[in-house]
């Protein structure tokens, strides 16, 4: 109730002028997008610095979930409020399914709280962009995928269901496909998170033989679930998540195609955000001021605008390895950077409360992945946990970095922080009874 009520707060303050929404040339996007299409133009909006309506500069996500409400800036932002609270139960449950420790429920509350106070959720909850509308897909994707491998069972001793699991497992699937019309580049992402969840369902000698203490004794270990897919399943887990995939991105190439007479299977965008992350003047953030450097741009059609720019940056790295590879380790120290590097939003205040709430929550994340505080949690679960960051890092390096894209990934980091948390705990308990 405390991460609810502090979102829909957040929510009801933020201003709905048109100054307010222009301070972030993405919300007007989005906003146009929705307004279009409610209206019954289609998916399109009229792009100023091109002077030319663009119909697949955006994936059709994000603008559908402000079309959903209407396209009313404070209704979607408290519907957005809804929402991220629903992550932080997504965390609790992903956080209740992965953690070694059973019968203890400090690990998965310790997450949960984590997710609740992050400054970074809240503060995205309240704009229109697409990053809390993805944190909620890839979140609960990523719990149907783990519950529904362990037939549907968070606790061990729960009946296993294998129908009810494939059900889950694959509306985890489903979940993380419909993401990438939400985030194009999450694209490759179910066919990565669902092969890594398979290795979850795998136990060895060393996870059955974790050493118990008095206090916790060996029915407090994990029963692993069987192997998945389960027995019959016709399909390879990778082949599924493919298939699920183009079942989703097929019917929007397939619209881009009848409206621009080519297949475009993310957006047309790509060029643009290549040749930001790749010029002369790239810094490692977001600076389409170059786009005045170009006036043909205004003659050429959308499709053919984002392959010019898309040449141009390849271009550019290879002519400029060095300065490339420097462009790219800048990306990702911005996009982990634990203050605010934006003009608009890089005041001290926003620093210090990001920076209170970061470097304690990176400390902890690197505590439960390296450290004896890991020990709360299984490897392939860390990988399972840590896979999105990693994932998303790397895009990032490729095109431009912000503290936004790392956003998404937030709730499953607070995971691992919260098994190092509880492996605290009950090393400090266990010290105390002399185990």
């Amino acid at each position: 109730m405390l991460a609810l009520g502090a979102r829909v707060a957040w929510a009801l303050a933020q201003p709905a002028t048109d100054q307010a929404i222009d301070r972030l040339p993405d919300q007007r996007e989005y906003l146009s997008l929705a307004q279009n299409l409610l209206a019954g133009r289609g998916l399109q909006f009229y792009d100023r610095r091109f002077q030319d309506v663009v119909r697949a500069f955006r994936t059709p996500g994000y603008p559908a979930w402000i079309a959903l409400w209407g396209a009313h800036v404070q209704i979607v932002l408290v519907a957005q409020a809804l929402l991220d609270a629903s992550t932080v139960l997504a965390t609790y449950l992903l956080a209740k399914a992965l953690l070694y420790r059973r019968g203890s429920e400090i690990g998965p509350l310790a997450a949960a709280a984590l997710v609740a106070v992050d400054p970074l959720l809240i503060a995205f909850s309240g704009l229109l962009l697409s990053e809390t509308l993805f944190t909620a897909m890839l979140a609960w994707g990523m719990v149907c995928l783990v519950i529904g491998g362990n037939g549907a069972r968070v606790e061990p001793q729960k009946p296993f269901r294998p129908g009810r699991g494939l059900l889950l497992w694959l509306t985890g699937g489903l979940l993380l496909a419909l993401s990438s019309l939400v985030r194009p580049s999450a694209l490759p992402l179910p066919v990565l998170m669902g092969i890594a969840a398979v290795f979850l369902s795998r136990s060895g000698k060393a996870d059955q033989n974790w050493p118990a203490g008095r206090a916790y004794n060996q029915q407090h270990l994990p029963v692993m679930p069987a192997v998945w897919p389960p027995k019959g399943w016709p399909l390879p887990v990778g082949a599924t998540m493919l298939l699920l995939t183009l079942l989703v991105v097929t019917p929007w190439a397939f619209r881009n195609w009848r409206v621009l007479g080519t297949w475009v299977w993310t957006t047309t965008n790509e060029g643009v955000t290549a040749y930001d992350g790749f010029n002369p003047d790239a810094t490692g953030a977001s600076d389409q001021s170059f786009l005045g450097d170009f006036p043909q741009l205004k003659q050429m059609g959308e499709v053919e605008r984002s392959a010019y720019l898309s040449d141009k940056a390849a271009a550019y790295v290879r002519a400029n390895p060095q300065r490339a590879a420097k462009l790219a380790m800048l990306k990702a120290a911005r996009t982990w950077s634990p203050v605010p590097l934006s003009r608009e939003y890089g005041d001290w205040k926003r620093s210090v409360v990001l920076l209170a709430y970061s470097l304690p929550l990176d400390l902890l994340v690197v505590a439960g992945l390296v450290g004896p505080l890991g020990n709360g949690m299984r490897r392939a679960a860390k990988v399972y946990l840590v896979l999105p960051a990693i994932y998303f890092t790397a895009v990032h390096m490729l095109s431009v970095g912000s503290i936004r894209y790392r956003a998404p990934v937030e709730p499953e980091l607070a995971v691992i922080a919260a098994a190092a948390v509880a492996e605290f705990v009950r090393m400090v308990r266990m010290a105390r009874e002399g185990v």
